[in-house]
């Protein structure tokens, strides 16, 4: 059990790395729209945000990716509910503080950027959801393939 709580881990750990670089692609793609030194001082506070808020998504992913070892637990992983949260639900919390947080503060973004990173946080619950129903699949095949075998042990 422990090789495949491992194995999912990995996975969703590389999932949010793939995500993040396709994010920091995503944000590349920016150019200085202007000429003059304050445009470029514009254009470097820019970046500086960008990286900044790409390498806090990276931290949350990895902070995310570490609660699936809540499934050494017997009582979480034998719970749906709980396992899912430990894959799940984390990033689903803090997906719903930024919508709010962007609904509530729209006025003050420019939208551009929040829009990426909003649409990159809104995938990875939903990626990691899909490992958890093969985490779930898998975990209930080999508990019933354990139970059939000591079953047939009497």
């Amino acid at each position: 059990m422990n090789k495949i709580i491992l194995k999912y881990w990995l996975m969703d750990l590389l999932i949010g790395f793939v995500l993040y670089v396709a994010y920091r692609v995503t944000i590349m793609n920016i150019t200085a729209t202007g000429e003059g030194l304050l445009a470029r001082i514009f254009y470097i506070l820019d970046i500086i945000l960008n990286l900044g808020l790409s390498l806090l998504y990276l931290a949350v992913v990895v902070i995310c990716s570490f609660t699936i070892f809540l499934n050494f637990i017997g009582k979480i992983r034998n719970s749906s509910l709980l396992s899912w949260l430990s894959f799940s639900g984390l990033p689903i919390l803090l997906t719903t503080v930024l919508i709010i947080s962007l609904w509530v503060d729209a006025y003050d973004f420019s939208g551009n950027i929040m829009t990426k990173i909003l649409i990159f946080s809104m995938l990875y619950p939903c990626i990691t959801t899909i490992l958890y129903r093969q985490f779930r699949k898998k975990y209930i095949t080999l508990n019933s393939t354990i139970k059939m075998g000591a079953v047939a042990e009497y």
